[in-house]
């Protein structure tokens, strides 16, 4: 068995039984992280390359090629006058490269060049040339050196280790295609363009990034599919997954900040050939040990875990298609769970505490903890039996629901159960006895603070949670799962659910005269965050997402939730308030003078965050994306059956896609399937019209409108009014509703489609009284400003 545990170990004395020990491809690791620039070059002059949608265009300067590991070059360091130009096959990728650069495409000159690849690139420059050979040029070795490093462990690594993701290619007969050049941006910075045919780790199923490593221009830039994947359907469902993980037993020890494990984890294998399979383990967890189904010990890589730590195993030969296998990893370390001091812990390596190979890749679970026995834990799962074993508790909890990621918390808890036989569901609580030692330090400053402690708003964090359970169970159908657990973390800013497994924030756990004495009256995000994480269940683990481009539906639709959870609670004034406070969200400038919904699609992700825009995504594509689903719900609201249509949607959207990942085009084929015909606005019996401006677009509609109300017959009054839609182009559909206030009370009068910059003509209803007023978008139906 063999760990590359640090590059010292085969750079040093260990390098010769490093590579004695590897056989025949193993040892193409060892060469691949070590290759140099050869004597070998090419001068070249008026050299074009053409790589998807980009050109690279050398027009004089000269190659100098890495040296050949198995007799195949991976690589070559280009010096001299070089232009790189880019311009996406997707419309809302030009438009995001013009918000950045002004321009829908990118132009850049360049003179330093590094390229990697598994593809004929090297055969492509040598043709009708002559390559030479003699001394190594230093120049073109500084470049890799400096380019390597950045890769590895500076501002170009994005978690990937190079060496192995080449080496899966030339240990699997008849993969190829990977390409990567790094080059120096003379306008942008360093940057990079790759195409991985397996999909780039950050954008997976897309194989076609741009990415900026400048302080001032840092991020993902640009991600597509390769052309020819638009040319035929289907791209939607692409995957480029190597193996299915179907069944993890996990035995763990956890012990102040240390954790160790033994993980025996099941796969059938997708694809036919691959030899090097990549799996996500937090880089503090270092392995010692991978066994196959067989107990063979196989080779493995993992660098240092501040340098290319990413986890790869090399399996003895290529799997075949719908092989069943398993892998037993041995791996401990530090860091993975944290310990806040007063019996507070929590796992922070939430979704990679054990070997995964992509959050959502569903599997069953079997899992024994041994932890303090002064301390209680609780896990995805069904809690199966608990004992004592010396000074430990062992807690053994199983899932025969596939589930999308398993994960578990412990402290010293106290624990509160109730079993909601409406929906025959049990919600759990649990709160630390002692409060987190930054807390006791701020207790010990502040008399106010001398009552401080969590466990007594346990009762209000699980009744918040039951009453979403409750309303959610209504609108969106049952839960598989029996159970749910609101458990506290020790951190203020966020929340975060697992199936049956909610991390709650501790402010959640505080009550409004603590965090004021905290300063941390935080009231609208302590309001919601239960009902925002238990919608999760839903939105995220019984419905998961296919890619980033697909993830703003869990938390759109989680923020949505949070939503009609105000309005059962807190009634429609609280409801209207919150959707206010959600486009005021979406339409503030920022820091960096950008308002999120200008930035780029939902369906960019966290992609929209760059050194250019700031951390913009959160507030995007949260509210926008709960947007999109409260006008849906607007657009299907009828008078007399109130949600039934949208409910009965939610429904079948779940049913249909029951325990699945899903994409944006499944969500329009389910919005198709139960559109009214008011919402036919195009007359095909698509909501393409609302997809392409709400989920793909950036458009924020402006509305006026004109009225008068005249005395008419029997007491009735007469409306005539205009609605005037601006801001928008020529193609830019809405139904905008009207609501008149009787006393108070807004009601709906109806919806008048609106096309494109213009004014309606007039139109007259006639009501039974004088109203208080009239108005547009009375209930924040549609993400606009109203005059």
């Amino acid at each position: 068995m063999l760990s590359f545990l640090a590059i010292g170990l085969y750079k040093d004395s260990l390098a010769n039984e490093v590579r004695n020990a590897w056989a025949n491809s193993d040892l193409v690791y060892v060469q691949l992280r070590s290759v140099n620039v050869s004597g070998e070059s090419c001068l070249v002059e008026g050299l074009t390359l053409r790589r998807d949608a980009a050109t690279f265009k050398f027009k004089q300067g000269e190659f100098h090629f890495l040296g050949a590991v198995e007799g195949r070059v991976t690589g070559a360091v280009f010096l001299g006058d070089g232009e790189f130009e880019f311009s996406p096959s997707q419309s809302v990728e030009q438009r995001h490269l013009g918000l950045l650069t002004g321009k829908p495409s990118i132009q850049e000159r360049f003179s330093k060049l590094l390229l990697r690849f598994t593809d004929a690139t090297a055969e492509e420059i040598k043709i009708e040339r002559s390559p030479k050979s003699g001394s190594p040029s230093s120049t073109a070795r500084n470049v890799l050196e400096n380019y390597r490093k950045m890769l590895r462990k500076g501002k170009a690594s994005s978690g990937v280790n190079l060496d192995a993701r080449i080496l899966t290619d030339l240990t699997w007969q008849g993969q190829s295609g990977f390409f990567l050049a790094i080059f120096d941006g003379k306008q942008f910075g360093d940057m990079a363009f790759a195409i991985d045919p397996l999909g780039h780790p950050i954008v997976a199923p897309e194989e076609v990034t741009l990415s900026l490593f400048g302080e001032t221009n840092y991020g993902l830039w640009a991600a597509t599919h390769l052309k020819e994947h638009y040319a035929s359907p289907g791209a939607d469902d692409e995957t480029h997954q190597l193996v299915d993980l179907v069944h993890h037993k996990i035995a763990t020890t956890a012990k102040g900040k240390h954790l160790a494990a033994v993980v025996e984890t099941h796969f059938k294998a997708v694809a036919e050939g691959a030899r090097v399979l990549p799996f996500d383990l937090f880089s503090r967890l270092r392995v010692s040990r991978v066994k196959d189904g067989q107990g063979r010990e196989l080779n493995f890589i993992q660098e240092d875990k501040e340098e290319d730590a990413a986890l790869s195993v090399i399996l003895p030969q290529g799997l075949k298609k719908g092989e069943e296998g398993s892998l037993t990893f041995e791996y401990a370390g530090d860091e993975a769970v944290s310990d806040s001091g007063g019996g507070n812990f929590t796992l922070d390596a939430r979704d990679n505490w054990y070997p995964n190979s992509f959050f959502g890749d569903r599997a069953t679970y079997d899992m024994t903890f041994r932890i303090p026995k002064s301390l209680s834990l609780v896990a995805t799962g069904q809690l199966v039996g608990e004992s004592h074993e010396g000074d430990f508790l062992v807690a053994h909890w199983k899932s025969d629901i596939p589930l999308a990621v398993a994960g578990f918390n412990y402290g010293r808890f106290k624990k509160s159960a109730v079993q909601d036989e409406k929906i025959q569901y049990t919600v759990e609580t649990y709160a630390n006895r002692e409060v987190p030692d930054f807390l006791q330090a701020a207790r010990a400053l502040d008399e106010t603070l001398a009552s401080l402690n969590t466990t007594h708003m346990m009762e209000k964090a699980r009744s918040e949670a039951q009453a979403a359970m409750q309303l959610y169970t209504r609108m969106f159908g049952p839960l598989p799962y029996g159970r749910i657990a609101m458990t506290q973390q020790p951190y203020f800013s966020f929340g975060q659910a697992w199936p049956m497994l909610v991390y709650m924030p501790v402010i959640a756990f505080l009550d409004s005269t603590h965090r004021h004495a905290l300063n941390m009256d935080a009231t609208d995000f302590v309001q919601y965050v239960s009902a925002h994480e238990v919608a999760h269940q839903w939105w995220g683990h019984i419905v998961g997402w296919k890619s980033y481009r697909d993830q703003w539906m869990s938390e759109g639709f989680s923020e949505f939730s949070a939503s009609i959870f105000a309005q059962a609670v807190y009634k429609n004034n609280q409801f209207i308030e919150f959707w206010k406070k959600q486009r005021e969200q979406i339409t503030q400038k920022n820091r960096f003078g950008f308002r999120p919904i200008e930035v780029g699609s939902v369906t960019m992700g966290y992609r929209l965050n760059t050194a250019k825009t700031g951390s913009i995504t959160r507030d995007m594509i949260y509210p926008k994306g709960g947007f999109i689903l409260h006008m849906l719900r607007m657009l299907m609201f009828d008078s007399a059956t109130g949600d039934q249509r949208f409910g009965a949607m939610m429904q079948d959207f779940i049913k249909t896609h029951y325990n699945q990942n899903v994409s944006t085009l499944d969500f329009q084929r389910a919005v198709e399937k139960h559109m009214t015909k008011e919402m036919n606005l195009e007359g095909n019996g698509k909501m393409d019209w609302f997809f392409r401006q709400w989920v793909y677009g950036t458009a924020l509609p402006s509305y006026k409108l004109d009225y008068s109300l005249d005395p008419a017959i029997d007491g009735k009054v007469k409306l005539r009014f205009k609605i005037t839609q601006s801001n928008v182009d020529d193609t830019f559909l809405m139904r905008v509703p009207v609501y008149v206030d009787f006393e108070g009370n807004l009601q709906r009068l109806g919806t008048v489609p609106v096309a494109g910059n213009t004014t309606t003509k007039e139109i007259e209803v006639m009501l039974p009284k004088k109203p208080k007023r009239v108005v547009l978008n009375g209930w924040e139906d549609v993400l606009a400003v109203t005059q």
